[in-house]
Order: C-alpha cells, then structure tokens, then sequence
C-alpha cells in the first residue's frame, strides 16, 4: 500500500521527452563537427608539406573533433527518448558536414579529383543515412498506430511474465532485455512472445508478474500486432 500513486511517481522518474529544439540544435552540432573535420583534415590532405600546416586545418580538425563527440553523446541520450529520430539522422548530418568542408577547403587548389571523389562519398553516404533514418522513423511511427489501434479494437486478456530475462543487475542500475510473456487464446491455446524492455533496478520486472496483453483474435500468432502493456511502458524509445 501507498499514499503516493505509483503512476505518478513512475512518470515523474521518466525523463522528458527530448524537444524538437534540441533534436534541430544538435543536429546542428553534429553537421559543424562533421564540417570541421573535413574541413581539417581536407586541409591537411592537400598540405604540400612546406613550412607550417595552415592554421584553419589545425583548429578545424580539433574543434571539429571536440564538437563531433559532445554532440554525438548528447544525440545518443536524445535518440533514446525520441521514437520519431534515430542514429541514421545524426550520422546524415554529420557526414554531410565532412563532405561540404573538405570540397570548400579544397576548392582554393581546383578541387583535386581524389579530394572531390571522397567528398562526394561523404554526402552520398549522408543522403543514405537520411534516407534510411526517414525510413525507419515511418517504421515506427506505424507499429505505433498499429499498437494503438490493437488497443482500441483487439482482445484483452491477462499476460504472465515467464522469463524476466536477466539475472541481477551489474554496473549499471538500467538494463536493455528481452522478456518473455506467456497468455492464453480465445481457443483456449497457450502462447508466448517476447518484447524488448528497459528494466530499472528501483522497478525491476519478476517472474509470474502479471500485465494486461492485446491481440488480434483472428490472427493471434500474429507477434507484431500483440501489445503487451509493461513492455509499452518500458519500452526503449518513446
């Protein structure tokens, strides 16, 4: 028994939700270090090996480095809390900086071929990664609507933790798992999926715990179109 409600309390241990401002900010960040990066070491590359490297290389590749890290960990935690953006976007980003620093660097020397044909590789590997992140954003976007709408129209039935997927909690107070439900058809057929979790140490998930399930009675083999309520709450992403 409580005198604080436990659904309360679990929100307010969430963290926020990441705004678009911060998504936009570092997304900016990442295509700067990207930029500093080619752009020093394109600076270098093209470096004729007489007298002193330029200055601008020097402090391209170095801030570029430092600001390439400081935002790839702060993208990393952002992803996290974010269903709608992933890796693919910080990755587009960044690689389309290199690419557009090393074909300014390399312009004052007549954009050499070699010069040219990696920064072409650079934004052509930053277009793939933007793809792939659109790609896989509408992804989840949908199995998010389709979990919702199992919700709404599926069956409800009660689901049993049978396998919790770890043993004890190590370094980190946070574990990523797969935890195994077991439930009960219509038809009377015992079944079983897996979600993927996040389990905290201050609410760890047990065996015989139990959750509400939805599925789709006339396909209820269906893994994708089963919605188990704990692994929704504790889902990696939001």
């Amino acid at each position: 028994m409580s005198t604080v409600d436990p659904s309360l309390a679990r929100i307010q241990r969430t963290p926020r939700r990441p705004s678009l401002g911060r998504v936009i900010f570092l997304l900016i960040v990442l295509l700067g270090g990207g930029f500093g990066l080619g752009y020093g070491w394109g600076g270098f590359g093209l470096f004729d090996g007489m007298g002193e490297p330029p200055w601008q290389s020097i402090v391209g590749a170095i801030v570029g480095l430092m600001i390439t890290i400081l935002g790839s960990i702060g993208w990393s935690w952002t992803v996290m809390k974010r269903a709608d953006v992933g890796i693919g976007y910080g990755l587009a980003a960044w690689f389309i900086g290199g690419g557009t620093g090393l074909l300014i660097v390399a312009q004052p020397s007549g954009s050499p071929p070699l010069a040219a044909m990696i920064a072409a590789a650079l934004l052509a590997l930053g277009v793939l990664f933007l793809v792939l992140g659109l790609v896989a954003a509408i992804s989840r976007r949908r199995q998010s609507s389709r979990d919702e709408r199992t919700m709404r129209t599926g069956t409800l039935t009660a689901a049993t933790v049978s396998n919790k997927g770890y043993d004890f909690f190590r370094e980190s107070p946070r574990i990523l798992t797969t935890v195994t439900f077991t439930f009960v058809d219509r038809q009377g057929t015992q079944r079983w999926v897996q979600k993927t979790m996040v389990i905290e140490q201050s609410d760890p998930v047990v065996d015989g715990q139990e959750t509400r399930l939805w599925y789709d009675a006339a396909n209820p083999g269906d893994v994708r179109g089963i919605v188990v309520e704990l692994a929704r709450e504790r889902q990696m992403r939001h």
